[in-house]
């Protein structure tokens, strides 16, 4: 008998979704019938959406509850810039520890599949985008930097968003600057990987940026509020008879 799933685990069939669009931006959250879907109790449900929002997949709106968040283009542009700075700093970190004999077995098996080749049964239906992220994480796991992937935790999910959103950029030339950034942490050259990893994120927003703006909006959307409807004002009451 398999145990009911935890907050966590739901949270994460959530995310998915939200990142592939199977809940679409904008739309409710019911707790019933995710609940219903996902075949649990409403309770872990409820558990679940708090991790969702504090990750900036949804939002809590008055009389509507939870609504999957809409991205923006600034929302785009916000996850570039923390990438610009972070994820440099992961592949020097990486580098090092690379140097010093650390495993770099996962990032090469993550770098093997971002690239097409030898995938395993549960890789075999993640699109390019995916193992690409794959592939970024694995870099910031070798960097075994406590703080650091605390913070890129909160934003490897929107990474993962966007890279959806673009798969255009899967291509063999985004693909030779993994290889590049991959060689240089493995020989332990922390500058090296750490310019090449700024230059490829770089490259990426450079890229990226036109076609997110062509599919996202400015800003969020404004959030209608229903207006009650008027009481309609009880008649006076009619002028008593004169005597």
């Amino acid at each position: 008998m398999s145990l009911e799933p935890t907050p966590a685990r739901i949270a994460h069939a959530l995310r998915e979704q939200i990142i592939t669009g199977e809940l679409a931006m904008g739309s409710k959250l019911n707790e019933r019938e995710i609940a219903e879907r996902l075949e649990v109790s409403r309770i872990p449900v409820r558990e679940a959406l708090p991790i969702l929002e504090s990750e900036g997949f949804i939002t809590s709106q008055p009389r509507r509850g939870a609504v999957v968040h809409i991205l923006t283009v600034t929302d785009a542009m916000e996850v570039f810039d923390l990438r610009r700075q972070l994820e440099p700093m992961a592949s020097a970190f990486a580098a090092r520890r690379a140097q010093a004999g650390a495993d770099v077995g996962p990032m090469l098996a993550a770098l093997q599949s971002a690239h097409g080749g030898s995938i395993s049964d549960a890789q075999s239906d993640a699109p390019p985008s995916t193992r690409n992220s794959d592939l970024h994480e694995e870099i910031i796991a070798l960097a075994d930097h406590a703080l650091l992937r605390r913070v890129t935790k909160l934003m490897s999910g929107r990474v993962r968003w966007l890279f959806r959103l673009t798969p255009q950029r899967d291509t063999a030339a985004m693909w030779v600057e993994h290889r590049e950034i991959v060689d240089a942490i493995v020989a332990g050259q922390a500058d090296v990987a750490e310019l090449l990893t700024a230059a490829h994120v770089e490259r990426g927003r450079i890229e990226s940026m036109p076609l997110l703006e062509a599919r996202l909006p400015s800003e969020a959307p404004a959030t209608k509020v229903r207006r009650r409807r008027a009481t309609p004002a009880a008649p006076a009451p009619a002028p008593a008879a004169e005597s």
